[in-house]
């Protein structure tokens, strides 16, 4: 309880694909007393196909999902320049990988942190190849996980003697202040 508490600044994709905003982002939240950054890191191939629909068509951009990721697409050099921006501006690199390709590549990286959505709590082949990897950190959070879900995450992130940094999640974007569930923070406090 008397350790510090840990800011992120959740960039994901808001960066639209644009390098330059993504740099942008870096310099203007490194001015606001924040510890870290967070990307989203996706790979098109390896999460969507070209006949996939948009489930909710949201881009007057991209005809398609696999369009979409394939635009929000960086190159290992550009999260190379990223990553090193962030500790120009003494930020820690946080990536949430939603693939094991893209976790492989944050591997790359070599982060210190590794960010799981809640969304991937059921994905146990990217559970367990996280865990096999040199992350000193393992974030996830809640969100969308079910109570066993969560339990049998923490056990595998427990098992492969890494320490597990559970998040209280509330998967609803933008979130009102009268849905944040703030005290089911003491329930995971005690139960874990």
């Amino acid at each position: 309880e008397d350790a510090p508490t840990l800011i992120v600044a959740e960039i994901g994709q808001a960066h639209d694909g644009s390098l330059g905003i993504a740099h942008s982002y870096i310099e203007a939240l490194s001015e606001t007393g924040i510890n870290a950054v967070k990307f989203q890191m996706h790979i098109a191939e390896s999460e969507s196909s070209i006949h996939e629909d948009f489930r909710i068509n949201f881009s007057y951009e991209d005809k398609s999902r696999y369009d979409y990721w394939k635009r929000m697409e960086f190159s290992i050099e550009q999260w190379i320049g990223i990553k090193k921006h962030c500790e120009e501006k003494n930020l820690d690199f946080i990536v949430s990988p939603f693939s094991i390709n893209a976790l492989e590549m944050v591997n790359k990286l070599e982060c210190r942190t590794l960010k799981l959505g809640s969304g991937e709590t059921n994905n146990h082949l990217l559970i367990k190849r996280a865990c096999e990897l040199d992350f000193e950190n393992v974030l996830f959070s809640n969100g969308l996980c079910l109570d066993h879900e969560l339990d049998e995450t923490i056990k595998m992130i427990i098992n492969s003697n890494k320490n597990p940094y559970l998040l209280q999640c509330t998967t609803n974007y933008p979130t009102k202040p009268e849905s944040w569930n703030l005290l089911n923070i003491q329930k995971l406090k005690q139960k874990y």
